[in-house]
């Protein structure tokens, strides 16, 4: 796994790189002159299509829930002229020329193998167009079909790897009485409040992702200990502390999970330098460990533990964490933390 497959959208961000590329070139083409475009990206196996990539003049964006099922029959096989089309691949060309916001009908619909539909509005239709339209558009096609294919491939495996991590954070958290969910309520809280910070979304997804791999090194600690109804010894407590370590070593072993490895292993440091492994302070921390660090306390408090039932959130473990900002937790952290749940310090 390489770094980017916690990355989120990246058929999206495809779609619209594309989208911009064919607008630029095709503007200026003595071939075909298009004055919009609009890619429509097949995102299921059963014909789903959505409106991933605009480029030119339109009325609105299209609603984020936006989305049609195209029938195979209604497939088209080749470039075709939407006015000159004939059945359901007319149809369908003209509803999603509708769907697009845009107010004229498309002039053209090509094909992009199995991976979506373009559709193009020229800047005129009057005139004849260039014969090498059709081998200049089929050729943007098979490029098209190309980058969409690899972006919705690494979309699916990176959903599969996520929800491989889900899996095995439940694992690991049914390992101990009182856990069960912890991992995946750490990464909730850790990408709100990610996002409160305004962190790219490539950002936001590293901290998710590493929530639910935080709890891995919990796996070196023996069941007796984790499942102590008494106070642990000097020993135990040591060995809890240095568990962090031991995951992130695991995670170093993966090839691409280093930036993943830092955040699980600096969970545990405090702002004031007096945490662990490594006593490091302030925004020597790596930020995602400092944000991990809010999120598994938060969690922590509001779970259940053996001495003890939950906190209640605003009386209790709210609180908690804004007590600990400055000292434990980054104050900005915190902060935003706050802000995310209608709070303040």
């Amino acid at each position: 796994m390489n770094e980017c497959a916690c990355a989120s959208g990246d058929v999206a961000q495809t779609a619209a790189a594309l989208a911009r590329a064919w607008g630029a070139m095709l503007s200026h083409s003595s071939a075909v002159r298009v004055g919009a475009v609009a890619l429509w990206v097949s995102t299921g196996d059963d014909g789903r299509l959505e409106p991933l990539g605009l480029d030119g003049d339109f009325e609105a964006q299209p609603d984020d829930e936006t989305v049609v099922v195209a029938s195979s029959e209604a497939w088209p096989h080749a470039p075709f002229f939407v006015m000159d089309g004939e059945g359901a691949a007319r149809d369908l060309a003209l509803h999603l020329g509708l769907l697009s916001e845009q107010i004229a009908s498309p002039s053209l619909c090509v094909p992009l193998g199995a991976s979506g539909l373009a559709l193009l509005w020229m800047q005129s239709e009057d005139g004849e167009l260039s014969e090498l339209w059709k081998p200049l558009l089929s050729s943007c096609a098979r490029g098209g079909d190309t980058l969409l294919g690899l972006a919705l491939r690494t979309e699916k495996m990176n959903a599969s790897v996520h929800g491989l991590s889900e899996a095995v954070a439940d694992a690991v958290d049914e390992r101990e009485p009182h856990r069960e969910g912890r991992s995946r309520a750490v990464a909730y809280y850790g990408a709100l409040i990610a996002r409160e910070m305004a962190l790219p979304e490539s950002e936001v997804a590293a901290v998710e992702f590493a929530a639910l791999w935080h709890a891995l090194g919990r796996l070196s600690v023996p069941e007796a200990v984790l499942g102590r109804e008494t106070a642990l010894g000097d020993e135990e407590r040591a060995r809890v502390r240095e568990s962090s370590a031991w995951g992130a070593r695991k995670l170093e072993e993966v090839d691409g999970m280093s930036a993943i490895a830092a955040i699980v292993r600096h969970q545990n440091e405090r702002f004031d330098g007096q945490g662990t492994p490594d006593g490091l302070a302030g925004s020597a921390i790596p930020l995602g460990a400092r944000i991990l660090a809010v999120a598994s306390r938060f969690a922590a408090m509001t779970g259940r533990r053996a001495d003890r039932g939950p906190l209640s959130v605003v009386g209790g473990a709210m609180e908690d964490v804004a007590a600990a900002s400055g000292e434990a937790l980054d104050p900005t952290v915190v902060a935003a933390f706050l802000r995310a749940m209608g709070r303040s310090l």
